[in-house]
Parts: structure tokens; sequence; C-alpha cells
């Protein structure tokens, strides 16, 4: 999958299945890469699209672990995946209103986990970016979002705000979020005093990460995760590490 290919990638990772211990003694399934080795690092949760956990989320999660950063991939629908809009519609349904607690949890969990120095940030997709939006209004511990074309529809008073700087991602022919609330999101971000930032991509849709061979695709792989990784090192890296280490995240 031709999605980018840094110039420094540092670490060698590890991978595999996990779960959070919940505070009310749940465990939530999911997927974890993060660096082989024993340090601290910056954590990210990633939450997916209304599909489920799939190979992109994969993907995505190793390449922010070769960068360096602490990688937890909550799965909200419990080991499920949509292959039709249809089913991805019900497994939305089913989640309702929990899909933030979730999230929220896995945030928590990571913040406070032994190798990650407390430096966190919610990055989505789809879905995934509208409950990073969510974590963005209702948090003010975390240290960054960022939302591939998530649905902002419901936040856009709060924005203004909140505590956590933002990075969105649009592609100019978005299929689902109008012009009109990517415009109203836009001047959220600028009426705002966190340094929130609206990337706009011309000629895309959602194929930010393109699996297609494509030099074109390549070009906006690149695009929009170099962005990402500057938003990242900008906000994350210069954080002090915070000892916490109440929480249990465990290989499955």
């Amino acid at each position: 999958m031709p999605i980018y290919e840094p110039e420094h990638v540092e670490y060698a990772i590890a991978t595999g299945n996990m779960h959070v211990v919940m505070d009310d003694g749940r465990q939530m399934l999911g997927y974890w890469a993060h660096p082989d080795v024993g340090s601290t690092f910056p954590g990210i949760v990633l939450i997916h699209d209304w599909w489920g956990i799939t190979g992109l989320e994969r993907r995505l999660a190793q390449i922010f672990a070769q960068m360096g950063y602490y990688v937890v991939v909550p799965d909200l629908f419990n080991g499920q995946l949509a292959h039709s809009p249809q089913q991805a519609m019900a497994l939305v349904e089913q989640l309702g209103l929990y899909g933030y607690a979730l999230v929220d949890s896995a945030l928590e969990a990571l913040e406070e986990h032994r190798r990650c120095n407390g430096a966190v940030a919610a990055i989505g997709l789809g879905m995934g970016g509208s409950l990073a939006f969510e974590a963005g209004v209702k948090r003010d511990d975390i240290e960054g979002v960022v939302a591939y074309y998530g649905f902002p529809h419901r936040y856009l008073k709060r924005i203004k705000d909140a505590h956590v700087p933002m990075l969105a991602f649009y592609g100019a022919n978005e299929p689902y979020v109008t012009a009109n609330t990517i415009a109203d999101l836009k001047t959220s971000f600028e009426g705002a005093a966190q340094p929130h930032e609206l990337v706009l991509l011309e000629h895309v849709g959602r194929e930010f990460f393109n699996q297609q061979e494509t030099l074109a695709g390549q070009a906006v792989s690149k695009q929009v995760l170099g962005k990402t990784f500057q938003f990242l090192e900008q906000h994350l890296i210069p954080k002090k590490a915070k000892k916490r280490f109440t929480k249990e995240i465990r290989k499955k």
C-alpha cells in the first residue's frame, strides 16, 4: 500500500491484538503498534471508520509506530466488520452514543500506560474523525486532534472554546460533508484561540491513503501524512513526560 515513504523511519516495531481494561472491569478489544524498545513515547488513539478495524487502520498504526508513537486502535465494534454501507450503518446504529465513552477510555488508558509519556493525540477517519472532534471539545488534557474527513456538525459551536489544537483534512470532492459545512468548520477554526488548521485537498474525495499504485495517489498520501507528522511533532513531541501508571493495556 503506497501510503507514505518517510525519510527517517526510526524504529523497529511490535504489533498485535490487545485489550484495554476499563474502569468498570470490562475489556475493550483493539489493535496496537509501538516501537519495539523500552523507552516511553507519545501516544496516539487511532479511531476507525464505520467499516471497523481494516487493513488501512493497521497500516496507519504501523506507520505512526515506526515514527516513534505508541498507537492503540480501539475496536468500537467488538470484532465486527462491515462489507457494505448498509452493514456499516447498522454497526454505527448499534454503537449509538457509546462510541465516545470507548474512545475516552482508550485515551485515559494510553495516557497512563507505562510506555506512554503522557502526551496523547486522538486521530480518526470518517466516523472516527467525528469522535476525534468530540474528544477535542470535551477534553482539555490531550495534546492534539487530527480528523480525516470527519463529521464536525455537532461540534461547530464548541470548537472556538476547545483547549486542544485540531487539524482536519477534507477532499474538495468530499461526498458526505457539504462544502458549506466545511466552510463553517474553517470559520470556527479561524475564530478559535487554539492554532486549528483545515487542509482542503484538490481533486480528492476520501482517497487520502491510496491503495492503488498511482503517483497521484502516493502524492496525496504523502502530503496528508507529512502534514500530520508536522502537527504531531509540534504538539506532542515537546511535551514533558507525565508519570501515570494506573490503567492497563494488555496483549491478547
